[in-house]
């Protein structure tokens, strides 16, 4: 899939997408997926490729076949063994919460609206 996805419910992501994700609930990326833009979620399961920067307002797990070239900026961060991170790992770097953290990215890239809106209520639906 070309193009961004943005949705108010958890999901799962079996495939390639070349665009961000952004998802106010849980989003899992299985093991044959590849995302190619950067990720805003409030929970993540990586057990495929993430080729871009991840923002999560809770918790990231990183599996031990996941691939992520980017930075990670989660509150609570599980990486496991055997699990490739290229780049950063920060704790709670939102990019709209804290305007200084635009300064951090390369020149040119928009980070406006980028991370998702905090979790109102727990969601029943979800795109799984």
């Amino acid at each position: 899939m070309n193009g961004s996805i943005d949705a108010s419910i958890s999901g799962r992501i079996d495939g390639n997408v070349r665009g961000d994700v952004k998802t106010t609930g849980k989003l899992v990326i299985s093991e044959n997926a590849s995302i190619r833009g950067h990720i805003y979620a409030a929970d993540l399961v990586v057990h495929g490729k993430v080729y871009g920067d991840v923002y999560i307002s809770n918790k990231a797990l990183i599996s031990n076949k996941a691939y992520v070239k980017g930075d990670v900026n989660a509150i609570i961060l599980e990486l496991e063994e055997g699990a490739v991170v290229e780049g950063a790992i920060r704790k709670n770097v939102q990019p709209t919460e804290k305007p200084e953290a635009a300064a951090e990215h390369a020149p040119g890239e928009t980070i406006q609206d980028a991370a998702p809106a905090p979790n109102e209520e727990e969601q029943t639906t979800s795109w799984f």
